[in-house]
């Protein structure tokens, strides 16, 4: 994993063309970007491209053939300084998650209640399960975040909609 350095003190633009950089430089083709985040924003990448992602950003994660050929979304999520994305888990999916630049935090719980917030290790696998309940926390710095989703049923795969949010900073349901 070819690594790269956030300054904090770019601003919102600059950081999603940072990381459009960083992506294309890697050879990735974007599908979608969401720069409306009040928390920040996430681009979504080539889905054919989801091998060469597990390799690049998630080679110590063992996926089957047939794991690779699903639908993985693989995705980066951009998370602002002091931002937090809502308290929220899912039907539908577990996720994957590894901190590539930048700072950033997370908590998580298997009930309602959120847990206390950990120090997210840079290059290290989080691993959330289909039902627990976690949120992505902005640091002092942007956190840039590889994701990968693990749908718990292939033929019907989780999507945006598949966010149960317990608590939302910017009032969403």
């Amino acid at each position: 994993m070819e690594s790269f350095t956030i300054n904090p003190h770019l601003s919102k633009a600059e950081i999603f063309i940072e990381v459009e950089n960083y992506l294309h430089e890697l050879g990735f083709r974007i599908s979608a970007k969401d720069m409306d985040r009040p928390w920040g924003g996430f681009f979504v990448l080539d889905e054919t491209q989801i091998l060469k992602f597990k390799n690049e950003f998630f080679s110590e994660v063992e996926l089957s053939e047939e794991q690779l050929e699903q639908k993985l979304s693989p995705k980066f999520l951009l998370v602002a300084p002091g931002a937090r994305l809502s308290w929220q888990y899912h039907f539908r999916r577990a996720e994957l998650w590894k901190l590539i630049a930048g700072t950033s935090a997370i908590s998580k719980s298997t009930t309602d209640e959120q847990g206390p917030v950990e120090v997210m290790n840079l290059g290290e696998v989080v691993s959330l399960e289909k039902g627990q309940r976690h949120r992505l926390i902005g640091a002092n710095n942007w956190g840039i975040v590889a994701e990968i989703w693990m749908h718990s049923d292939p033929t019907h795969p989780s999507d945006e909609n598949d966010i149960v949010r317990l608590q939302d900073d910017y009032s969403r349901k």
